[in-house]
């Protein structure tokens, strides 16, 4: 899949931190890479690229200009060869409207024209059902998982609403593991 949707089960397990990393690496063999802010309601990847303030992707779909207008103004340049950003841009009273818009699925089209690799950040998947809605438009989700923090009923329950959602699960990234910690 070149354009992917990344979760996780809850709140603080760095799926933005994996999302940008993943980003940089794929940038680094040479793929032109948009990394998509769509946590329309806590943008961590906004925050993590300082981009906070800049048009973005509520921008984007919140207005009637070409595609190629809007993207112009709201996707910003990384600073590394072949990685582009598009952060949240202004927050939206309704993130789930905007998400579940036509519109949405349109920027993603483009994206994919225009990009080798389009990565989404989106919140958690037991959070907001806006998770459910990215992945869906995306065509694919990752679940990135803690395993020291994140209980295993939690990550089951996170699986199955992928399953009950009918999205492409098409990982499963087990973050922060320790040597110490035996797992």
């Amino acid at each position: 899949l070149n354009c992917v949707a990344v979760s996780s089960a809850e709140p603080g397990d760095g799926k933005t931190t994996v999302l940008a990393n993943l980003g940089v690496a794929c940038a680094q063999v040479g793929k032109r890479v948009l990394l998509i802010d769509a946590d329309l309601r806590r943008p961590g990847l906004t925050r993590l690229m300082d981009l906070k303030g800049r048009s973005g992707l509520a921008d984007l779909l919140g207005n009637d200009q070409t595609l190629a207008d809007g993207a112009a103004r709201s996707i910003h340049d990384s600073g590394l060869p072949c990685l582009d950003v598009l952060p949240s841009g202004t927050r939206p009273l309704d993130p789930t409207g905007l998400l579940a818009s036509p519109r949405f699925a349109e920027i993603l089209a483009w994206a994919e024209a225009h990009y080798d690799q389009v990565l989404i950040d989106s919140p958690p998947i037991l959070v907001a059902s806006d998770a459910t809605i990215i992945g869906r438009v995306a065509g694919g989700l990752m679940l990135v998982v803690q395993p020291h923090k994140n209980h295993r009923r939690l990550v089951i329950r996170a699986v199955e609403e992928t399953q009950s959602a009918d999205l492409q699960l098409v990982g499963i990234i087990l973050n922060r593991l320790s040597h110490q910690s035996g797992q």
